[in-house]
């Protein structure tokens, strides 16, 4: 693994069809806060330049650096499949078991639908899961996305120490 170092982007966080601003919006400020890219593949369920994506991102979405992608499959040619980790809740594997590298793709699915099941199927060997032990049935987007997104931070940002 390697140090995380300024001006590349640390990770690349994917955002699998989203459908609620707001989400997109605090998790864009999550990547210019670690540095990382946010990709948003279409279709979403709003335009990038309403007002509710441009609040919660507040002053910080002018630094970050983010790209839509029309389709999945496109999205797929410009991944590094073997370090992309695939966050669903029907993964049997925590995210805390896996060792994260810099420039690693996390991809997460949308609010109401998560990724689709060919996808978890697919890359099974690389879908995570976050713990929940109470009744919830998901976390919020932006919550699952920061949850990963600083985990992998954390590791990484540890290996220049160890």
């Amino acid at each position: 693994m390697s140090e995380i170092a300024l001006g590349k982007p640390s990770f690349n966080v994917v955002l699998f069809q989203p459908e609620i601003p707001q989400n997109t919006g605090n998790i864009g400020r999550s990547c210019v806060a670690l540095d990382a890219k946010l990709w948003v593949v279409r279709p979403m369920g709003f335009r990038l330049d309403e007002k509710l994506v441009q609040r919660a991102g507040l002053d910080y979405w002018q630094f970050l650096d983010i790209e839509v992608v029309d389709t999945w499959a496109l999205m797929l040619a410009k991944m590094d499949l073997k370090r992309t980790w695939f966050f669903t809740k029907f993964a049997q594997q925590l995210h805390t078991q896996v060792r994260y590298a810099v420039g690693d793709w996390l991809v997460f699915g949308s609010e109401s639908n998560g990724l689709p099941p060919s996808v978890r199927t697919e890359f099974a060997e690389h879908c995570l899961r976050l713990p929940m032990t109470g009744p919830v049935r998901s976390l919020n987007l932006s919550v699952a996305a920061g949850i990963g997104l600083f985990e992998a931070y954390r590791q990484c940002s540890q290996c220049s120490r160890e």
